[in-house]
């Protein structure tokens, strides 16, 4: 008799190949899945550091004084900040409900130059 199909064992093999297959594709793509929102809390604090040292060059007194500390709030309605709705919140990449307008910035003058830092409150 001939016979035209699969062994068992063929089709075991094949089997526990697709599954091993599987496993290593589930593994290499994983961490594409991962939450990345902290990663996009140090981007926005980074360009909120750069804006705000272009806006702390508008400060007339601050060469005088050394240092201030402003908030993000006062960077939006200054313009040197776009919110991301038309009332002036930021919001925090982290907590979707709690905002940054409130985030503290030092910014000082030493040596001629403008430097920007992001106060984190722990």
């Amino acid at each position: 008799m001939n016979s035209s199909g699969y062994t068992i064992k063929q089709l075991l093999i094949v089997i526990i190949v697709l599954g091993v297959f599987t496993l290593g594709l589930f593994g290499a793509t994983s961490n594409a899945y991962k939450d990345s929102s902290e990663d996009y809390y140090k981007e926005k604090v980074n360009i909120i550091e750069k804006q705000a040292v272009l806006y702390a060059k508008t400060i007339e007194e601050l060469p005088e004084e050394g240092n201030k500390v402003i908030t993000l709030d006062e960077m939006v309605e200054a313009g040197y900040y776009v919110a991301d709705n038309e009332d002036g919140d930021v919001f925090d990449p982290r907590n979707s409900k709690a905002t940054l307008n409130n985030l503290k910035i030092k910014i000082s003058y030493e040596y001629e130059e403008y430097k920007a830092k992001v106060i984190e409150d722990n």
